[in-house]
């Protein structure tokens, strides 16, 4: 299960090495030819104007979104469109030659034996991540080990038969996948873990659940908090709310959440109008150790000396060395605008 950048985090630290993306990993603006199409009321009308803070109370996380989603899910829309893709995909096949039909089963065989990774999180349940401060890899722990150590920070509210835990080796996070909102609670409050006796300090937040927006907004103040944005942060598109906002890094740049059928062309920040481009999320690479899957502030090897130009490991000073991107092997530096792997 791919969760690099599926699962983004709130308030984070600067990710990835790109000459034309944020600290945190987003990539260039988009022209307005990308800018989805929305059904913006006028300046005129008032009617669904409203800022973030007044339509609800809000979570540095998804805890709320996740809450509404679970309560307007309409299961049977799901099962209609998986009985569609199914019928098409039968369709498809059965106007397939014999010989062509042999040759498919055969490479979906081949990819089976060779390919074959975990069984998907159950969709229904509320996924928690829990991401390491620096130091600590925690694919060198056993799960059981984390699974003990998780109940224990619970109080042992619950068992091993209310949560499945999985750990993302790539992007050094233990994912948490429950059905239950009390657990799920429970969870998200986690800050530190004993381990092997040790304390270790962790993040905890809930996943966005599936069918929500993210759009990015740019020229807001650095450092701006989230507590500013969500108070006066506001949309006019109809059905559609931001559930959350945050500042990417130091950059000038918000990511926001949103709920709703279409990304608006723009919000409004105290009623100055800022364009929004949609998020498209970028390979993550960290400053440190130039490895990917993972962001510079949860590095577990922070004192590592590397060449960011290179990637040549404890390089001597002023050696010469040829520009070597990490992402695609390409010669130019990681991340670069070229870069046709970053995203």
């Amino acid at each position: 299960m791919e969760v690099d950048e599926a699962y983004p985090g709130p308030s984070r630290e600067p990710e990835s090495l790109t000459a034309d993306t944020d600290a945190s990993g987003v990539s260039s603006r988009q022209t307005k030819d990308d800018e989805p199409a929305s059904v913006d009321a006028t300046l005129g009308n008032e009617t669904g104007d409203a800022t973030c803070s007044e339509r609800h109370g809000w979570t540095e996380d998804a805890w709320n979104t996740v809450l509404w989603r679970r309560q307007k899910k309409n299961q049977l829309k799901k099962q209609k469109f998986q009985m569609e893709k199914a019928v098409k995909a039968n369709e498809k096949f059965e106007s397939d030659s014999p010989a062509e039909k042999q040759k498919r089963e055969a490479t979906q065989g081949f990819r089976r034996r060779n390919r074959r990774g975990p069984p998907p999180l159950p969709k229904k349940n509320i996924k928690i991540i829990l991401r390491p401060h620096k130091g600590l890899w925690v694919k060198n722990i056993l799960g059981l080990e984390l699974s003990r150590t998780v109940i224990d920070a619970c109080q042992r509210s619950f068992n091993g038969n209310d949560f499945l835990l999985r750990v993302h080796p790539g992007s050094n996070i233990v994912i948490l996948s429950t059905p239950s909102m009390k657990v799920a609670s429970r969870l998200r409050g986690i800050s530190q873990l004993k381990i092997r006796g040790q304390m270790h300090a962790f993040n905890a937040y809930v996943v966005d659940p599936e069918g929500v927006l993210r759009g990015i907004v740019h020229e807001i103040p650095a450092g701006t908090s989230q507590d500013e944005l969500m108070e006066n942060l506001r949309v006019r598109t109809q059905e559609v709310n931001i559930e959350r906002a945050r500042m990417l890094g130091s950059s000038k740049t918000a990511i926001m959440t949103l709920t709703g059928n279409v990304l608006p062309r723009s919000v409004y920040i105290m009623g100055a109008e800022l364009i929004c481009y949609p998020y498209k999320p970028t390979v993550q690479v960290c400053k440190i150790c130039l490895q990917t899957g993972h962001r510079t502030d949860v590095c577990t090897t922070p004192n590592v000396k590397v060449c960011l130009k290179c990637g040549a490991r404890e390089p001597m000073q002023g050696h010469d060395c040829i520009p070597k991107c990490v992402i695609c092997d390409g010669e130019h530096p990681t991340g670069e605008s070229l870069c046709k792997k970053k995203t």
